[in-house]
């Protein structure tokens, strides 16, 4: 036998089973009632939209299928069947589920920023909220709906993000929830009981169908398909087995019914009547419980019909009555009755949704409903048939009057796949009319908790006359509740707090999230950033994380850059530098500790990068979608304009969500453009490792304006250099180190009389190393130049290479206090 798996939801578990020799493979794929996008493999190749499904499954065949609802990247099940486009159209009918909802997006809705909707996002990262967002809450299950005092109830369930949050200003689309009718929300915090939740799945093969009336059967002709040449036909224990040529006439409807279906037959009999034979057809009245086609060994297709619960003439025979293989006709008994329909999922519950139309002049109508149990070919299970009727009635026959029920079952049976009918039991007009509206298979969820989550239950009221639900635009402000770092005692504060600090998402990404050990942050550094903002807005970062493969290192530095953050790695544990002005160099180096060998300076004639201005987008926190700031660079300077420049530097902020933020990081890439265009390449003679963003002092040493060397010693404020000084360059100013290589300030420097390897300068007092050539190898070290000419000196490591010899090699670009003036 062919064996298959199918993978009804993305991560629910696969389907497993066999199908019969010689079934068509368009028959199988009929009865699993797939959605509008699948793929199919057929013994692992993918089927092409040409593949004649026709083709019966073979021993040794193996079918995988893949069923996307309502997205995915599968084909068209309409494209690939495209022989059956009709037999399948009651597979792709308005359901539930939102088209536009694609239930393997990848991005979370809150980062869009155009087009938000609500998604189940099955596979991804769950939303990992930082700061204040206006976040779209993930589906986390289909919408189920009842109607309750003749009006339908729509419940969803979402999930806000992992981590607490505290919910405020929910809306669907831009409307506050409260202003729709019979709307309502709760929200569940973690750890918070959620009770029993109801999940439910719609029937994907029932929308809105009206169950005709008694008095129209005329317009319901029964199938039928009758041969005179069957192969066999027996009976035994009650059943009759008829083996019949499957292109014969029309028994392929029969075929492809499910099953149980009510059926009249006919057969030609002979039996002794009175010592004389007699032969005539007899008919009788009863339900197909099995049919399969099978391919015999002459290549020549046969189907099997098993007829069982047997009624009518045929049981008057006598037993010696023999079945001739003259006559076999089969006649459909169920016109008029609606379904069955099968369920997608084994289920506990199963939820009739049904429509009643009374108008003033018909006053009553009579359904009847019927469930049983169907196996895994969606055979009936014996014994497990439930049939409830139900009666309407119009007292007033004044006006029309609606009737909306949803009709609860729970089968004796228990869990598993049902099959459902339905029927009317009256006549019907226009003004009597019952609507089969959807079928529901439900599971019942019990005590639910999620410990790690926030999730959101609505509740709203629907359009009574249709099964296909707007799209959701449900939102909420949500802000995440994280730990914090105390700078005055340095601890760490793990009360959950609302925050929309960097620093505070930072330590949380790193504690609560990585499982990382504290430790390892810099806190000091850290927060003491966080602190020294002019504005707490420039260190806000409002964003939600959701790609699981997303490193934590990755999300660090997204945090970060939203604040003009970076960071280093000192050892094992985590450092942080803003791009910001400094008061001092970190470091100062002199000709005497650089080489010539990789030195190397580049100047940009034009602007760097052939730059022209900077656009830079934000999420407006009003609007909730991308807003711009556009600035032009031209010879008169930085200005604000309405449309980005014909070369504009694109800078996307993830994380930014207020103006004056957005603003400031703008600026200051433009200020970089228009004052940072020289770049040097300088190998240096320095141990101890320089970090990633430090401004160092660095001379140019092509340029003797720019004098350096090392001191000799002091006296009072008179410094003794090893290179001669002269000041015939204009006002000099110097840089000084001290004994641990440390800047130690900027003073005036005069020249001393008699003295030309000298200057004078009023520093404060501090510790020199004198190279002595013995115990001292390493001596303080000076800088001196005019004013301009110093500043011109500093510079900010991009990076620094060690070479495993006590030398680096710095990559430097121009530092100036303009870029952040």
């Amino acid at each position: 036998m062919a064996k298959f798996e199918t993978q009804r939801l993305p991560g629910a578990p696969l389907e497993r089973g066999t199908v019969r020799d010689g079934t068509k493979l368009i028959d199988w794929l009929n009865a699993q009632k797939l959605h509008n996008n699948v793929v199919i493999r057929l013994n692992g190749r993918e089927l092409e939209d040409d593949f004649d499904i026709t083709y019966r499954l073979r021993n040794s065949d193996f079918l995988k299928v893949f069923d996307q609802p309502e997205g995915g990247v599968g084909k068209l099940i309409t494209s690939i069947i495209k022989p059956v486009t009709k037999v399948l159209s009651s597979l792709l009918g308005n359901n539930q589920k939102t088209p536009s909802t694609s239930i393997s997006t990848g991005e979370s809705a809150n980062n869009e920023l155009t087009g938000q909707t609500n998604k189940a996002r099955l596979y991804k990262g769950r939303p990992n909220i930082y700061g204040q967002v206006r976040a779209y809450p993930d589906l986390i299950q289909e919408a189920l709906f009842e109607y309750k005092d003749d009006t339908k109830y729509i419940t969803e369930w979402f999930e806000v993000g992992y981590g607490k949050y505290t919910i405020s200003s929910v809306r669907y689309s831009e409307s506050n929830l409260g202003n729709l009718a019979g709307a309502s929300y709760s929200i569940y915090q973690p750890g918070d009981s959620l009770g029993d939740i109801e999940t439910g799945y719609m029937f994907d093969d029932v929308d809105n169908e009206e169950v005709p009336g008694l008095n129209e059967s005329a317009s319901f002709p029964a199938q039928t398909a009758t041969t005179t040449a069957p192969e066999s036909v027996s009976f035994s224990s009650n059943e009759i087995t008829a083996i019949v040529l499957s292109n014969d006439d029309n028994f392929s409807y029969f075929e492809a019914l499910a099953v149980p279906h009510p059926v009249t037959f006919s057969v030609n009999a002979t039996w002794n009547v009175n010592g004389s034979s007699t032969t005539k057809t007899v008919t009788g009245s009863g339900n197909i419980t099995y049919s399969v086609d099978n391919t015999g060994d002459d290549s020549v297709s046969r189907t099997t019909f098993v007829i069982g619960d047997i009624t009518g003439e045929f049981t008057s025979l006598p037993s010696d009555a023999v079945i001739n293989n003259t006559l076999f006709t089969l006649n459909d008994q169920t016109p008029l009755v609606i379904g069955p329909a099968l369920s997608p999922i084994d289920s506990t519950q199963v939820w009739v949704h049904v429509l009643v139309q009374l108008g003033a002049t018909s006053g009553t109508t009579k359904y009847r409903i019927s469930l049983w149990q169907v196996d895994s070919w969606n055979n009936a299970i014996p014994g497990t048939t439930e049939t409830s009727d139900y009666f309407f009635e119009n007292n007033y026959q004044v006006t029309t009057k609606n009737f909306r029920t949803t009709h609860k079952f729970t089968p004796a049976a228990g869990n598993g796949r049902y099959a459902i009918t339905i029927q009317r039991l009256d006549n019907s007009n226009d003004g009597n009319v019952v609507t089969l509206a959807a079928i529901h298979a439900v599971n019942i969820r019990q005590g639910v908790v999620y410990p790690d989550d926030t999730t959101i239950r609505v509740t709203i009221k629907g359009d009574n006359d249709s099964n296909s639900n707007r799209e959701q635009k449900y939102n909420v402000l949500a802000q995440r509740n994280v730990i914090s770092y105390d700078l005055s005692t340095g601890q760490i504060d793990y009360t959950l707090r609302a925050s929309r600090s960097f620093a505070d998402a930072v330590l949380n990404e790193w504690v609560d999230i990585g499982n990382q050990d504290a430790a390892r942050l810099d806190l000091v550094a850290l927060y003491g950033i966080s602190a020294s903002l002019s504005d707490p807005q420039l260190g806000y970062f409002d964003y939600t994380f959701s790609d699981a493969t997303q490193s934590l290192g990755e999300r660090i530095q997204i945090i970060c850059n939203a604040a003009r953050v970076n960071l280093n790695w000192v050892g094992d544990v985590m450092t942080f530098w803003r791009d910001e002005a400094v008061s001092y160099p970190d470091a100062v180096f002199a000709r005497s500790n650089m080489f010539w060998d990789e030195y190397k300076v580049a100047y940009s004639m034009s602007l760097p990068g052939g730059y022209n201005g900077v656009t830079l987008d934000y999420t407006d926190p009003t609007t909730n979608e991308k807003a711009y700031i556009y600035l032009q660079i031209d010879e008169n300077g930085i200005t604000e304009v309405g449309d980005a420049t014909s070369n504009a530097n694109q800078i996307s902020l993830s994380g930014s969500s207020n103006l004056v933020q957005a603003r400031d990081r703008a600026y200051l890439e433009a200020r970089k453009i228009l004052y940072s265009r020289i770049t040097m390449t300088a190998k240096v003679l320095e141990s101890t490792q320089v970090m990633r963003g430090t401004v160092v002092q660095c001379p140019d040493m092509y340029d003797n304006e720019q004098q350096t060397g090392y001191l000799k010693g002091r006296d009072g404020d008179v410094f003794q250099t090893s290179e001669i000084i002269d000041f015939s360059l204009g006002d000099m100013w110097v840089v000084m180190t001290d004994s641990d290589g440390n800047y130690r300030g900027r003073w005036r420097a005069y020249a001393v009389d008699n003295s030309p390897r000298a200057f004078s300068a009023t520093a404060d007092q501090f510790a020199l190393n004198i190279y002595d050539g013995s115990l001292v190898q390493s001596p303080s070290r000076y800088f001196i130049a005019t004013d301009s000419e110093l500043n011109s000196t500093l510079w900010r490591v991009d990076s620094a290479k060690p070479n495993g010899d006590d030398t680096q090699t710095l990559t430097l670009t121009e530092y100036s206090d303009s870029i952040y003036s």
